[in-house]
């Protein structure tokens, strides 16, 4: 089949959705290529943290359970025996198995899901009449009429009841139910970080086919056919394709560069790594768009958080702390050499402002739309909020026989290659290899126990790894990391954190006693976000609001996203197996024949790019948080942990975040209602969670008391480290 692309190079291609499906299942497979793929996947995949939980979840947990590792292992035997016929339908294969985890931490890149994209071209938004009352469907835009009170809800799409339409696409998205269902509308919450509102049911992820046509029935008795299309962004598709064979060749055969790596041993330590971003730096304007709405007391200028005084009488006591990310991910709304120092600044300016407005007694921190980010941000914004308290941030790594062989590979190494010291930094006399042992997760030098005291080497009962075993998974001891070293944060995130050695040492009086503070999401708060709330919430007792979720009237999570402990992408696992690699001459004579057959990345990918811009698409979660205290050692990932109070959006607060945050307010402190729950709502758990669903400003008692999870992290290239070193 031939799709004549436009010759236009800046601009979208567009044509209907069932052209671009017949194409995509055209795609010719390899078959060896493709089990061979498969084989160099799973490499990677061993060092997920949640296999194990994932094959045997708790009785509570949200989806069912998933094989991973089994699934991936049938996918090869079907795709051998010659029973999937396109190269399409095995990426799509692969990825309802990294789907099924719904582990924001994880994801991936499959080549054939690159090459086309599919778009409603209508938004829908769940509302409530008054945040209370079970909300409907709508498309967005009715909400912009004049006359809101007669527009008709959505109740079926395709003939199908809507809502169960909307949960079912939901089922893609890697965050719990609530969210996900959240994550399928619009949101002007998301618009700071992503640059623009659009859901997932408009801006269709996963290449799921959605038909040429979405027939939408509302409840007035009218169905308006909304006409889908398919799309292909610039540059995207700059070869002549005349079948499905050229296709395969061009999306997934051809980029697969010759291997980054050797297989042969290097006996020099300190070799750097060959692995590099292929991308070529470009200029960066001083300026990027303003994502921020309305006039803000201070703003980032790199799009990740903002600070504001909230306008009116009612609300002259109340400020509010918009953190939208922290990391902004796009170089079209930021500058990525500043992005760490720029949150920094932002938040350091806002709580200096907070001290200049005594007034200004109530707090308000907005995480809708948060995805995560950096690493020590979490502990810095919480530091800033209470002094006085340490982040009490506990993970730990699942341990396969290739990562048992970097611990013990980076335990032999001498100190002199695995160290950096400050006059090496300030010399510039350091290698990129000694960068990745330094920065390594699996360096114990860099570990402290739960104590805050020092593991005495690798393995043993003293080590990082005793092992401890989980429902038969090796994994790591409990650890933290070393915040109070200087060298190592600015090393993995170019800052110091607040209230530690270093440019902000100096501390400030706790702005906000806890009563004083509530955090507000939309269940989307991910990652270093979820970090950043587990500390408020479990170790300063700060309590939340959750907005919008699914059509019930039953608690929902605040922290609807990854609870993981660190985000890794394949780039940066292929870097730490080629450094330890080249450090062949420590690795046990006996393990080198099982290093070189286990390292991950020793081997690229058979199918799809192989640079390191293109193996930061794949990624896994690397580290689980663990509540301290929780005997079952259950990763918070599986742990259901409800907000204090659920309310729905209105016609109001889904176009306007400052109503939003008037709503809050009524809540926190002027004896507002919930759909669920309360600001006096016991949401305590001891790692099992509360899930039983109860009437409207009912309390729900949990057991025992909060714990606290570890530290989150989105791990770069060493390459890149090494610049922040500079």
């Amino acid at each position: 089949m031939v799709i004549d692309i436009a010759t236009d190079a800046d601009s979208n291609f567009y044509f209907p959705p069932s052209l671009a499906n017949d194409c995509l299942l055209s795609s010719g497979i390899n078959v060896d290529l493709a089990v061979d793929f498969i084989v160099e996947y799973k490499k990677y995949i061993l060092f997920l943290t949640t296999l194990a939980y994932l094959k045997d979840p708790p009785s509570d947990y949200a989806y069912p359970s998933t094989d991973i590792l089994g699934e991936l292992d049938s996918l090869a035997s079907k795709i051998a025996a010659g029973r999937i016929k396109s190269q399409y339908l095995v990426d799509q294969a692969l990825n309802q198995i990294v789907a099924s985890a719904h582990e924001g931490h994880l994801y991936a890149s499959f080549c054939s899901l690159q090459a086309i994209s599919y778009l409603r071209p209508f938004q829908l938004v769940s509302v409530s009449q008054d945040g209370i009352q079970l909300p409907e469907l709508y498309v967005l835009s009715d909400f912009f009429s004049s006359n809101t009170t007669a527009i008709s809800s959505v109740v079926a799409i395709n003939g199908q009841n809507a809502t169960e339409v909307v949960e079912e696409e939901a089922l893609f998205q890697a965050m719990d139910p609530d969210a996900a269902y959240n994550f399928m509308m619009a949101s002007v919450g998301r618009v700071p970080n992503a640059g623009n509102d659009i859901g997932g049911f408009q801006g269709i992820q996963y290449n799921f086919y959605p038909d040429d046509y979405t027939n939408v029935t509302f409840s007035n008795g009218t169905m308006v056919p909304f006409e889908n299309i398919a799309s292909i962004a610039p540059g995207n598709w700059n070869t002549e394709i005349s079948d499905g064979d050229q296709f395969t060749a061009a999306f997934c055969v051809i980029p697969a560069l010759p291997p980054s790596t050797t297989t042969t041993p290097s006996s020099n330590a300190t070799a750097t790594s060959s692995a590099s971003s292929s991308a070529t730096a470009t200029a960066t304007p001083t300026t990027f768009p303003d994502l921020f709405p309305y006039t803000p007391v201070v703003r980032d200028p790199n799009n990740q958080v903002a600070g504001y005084f909230m306008n009116g009488s009612d609300y002259a006591d109340t400020a509010v702390l918009w953190i939208a990310t922290f990391e902004q991910q796009s170089a079209e709304y930021a500058d990525p050499d500043t992005i760490a120092t720029s949150f920094q600044n932002t938040t350091r300016d806002f709580f200096a402002a907070l001290r200049a407005s005594p007034n200004r007694t109530k707090l308000i921190i907005d995480l809708s739309g948060n995805p995560g980010g950096n690493t020590l941000l979490p502990d810095d914004t919480f530091r800033r909020l209470f002094p006085s308290i340490e982040p009490y941030g506990v993970s730990r790594f699942r341990v396969p026989v290739a990562g048992d062989i970097w611990g013990q590979t980076l335990e032999a190494l001498p100190e002199d290659i695995v160290n950096i010291t400050p006059e090496e930094v300030a010399d510039g006399n350091y290698t990129e290899a000694q960068v990745v042992y330094f920065t390594s997760s699996w360096n114990y030098r860099q570990a402290l126990t739960t104590d805050l005291n020092n593991f005495t080497g690798w393995s043993g009962a003293s080590g990082l790894f005793p092992p401890n075993v989980e429902k038969g998974d090796n994994f790591t001891a409990n650890h933290r990391l070393p915040l109070n070293e200087t060298l190592y944060d600015f090393a993995i995130d170019m800052i110091n954190v607040y209230g530690y050695p270093g440019q902000y040492s100096q501390e400030f009086p706790q702005p906000f006693p806890a009563e004083n503070i509530v955090i507000l999401t939309d269940g989307y708060c991910a990652s270093a976000c979820s970090i950043f709330t587990e500390f408020m919430t479990r170790q300063a007792g700060v309590k939340t609001i959750a907005v919008g979720g699914r059509p019930q009237n039953a608690p929902m999570q605040a922290i609807g996203g990854t609870k993981g402990a660190l985000a890794q992408p394949f780039a940066s696992i292929q870097q730490m197996s080629q450094a330890f690699w080249n450090a062949s001459d420590y690795i046990p004579t006996d393990l080198l024949e099982t290093a070189n057959e286990t390292f991950p990345g020793l081997n690229p990918l058979p199918l799809g790019a192989n640079d390191a811009t293109a193996l930061k698409g794949y990624s896994i979660n690397a580290a689980d948080n663990i509540p301290v205290g929780d005997d079952l050692q259950i990763p918070l990932q599986f742990v259901f942990e409800p907000a204090n109070c659920r309310i729905f959006y209105t016609p109001e607060t889904v176009l306007s975040e400052s109503a939003l945050w008037e709503m809050a307010a009524d809540i926190a402190w002027k004896g507002g209602k919930c759909a669920w729950g309360g600001m006096n709502t016991d949401v305590s758990n001891n790692g099992t969670g509360v899930g039983n669903s109860t009437s409207p400003g009912e309390v729900s008692n949990g057991a025992g008391a909060k714990s606290v999870m570890g530290s989150a992290a989105v791990v770069g290239l060493a390459g890149a480290v090494a610049m922040m070193l500079l």
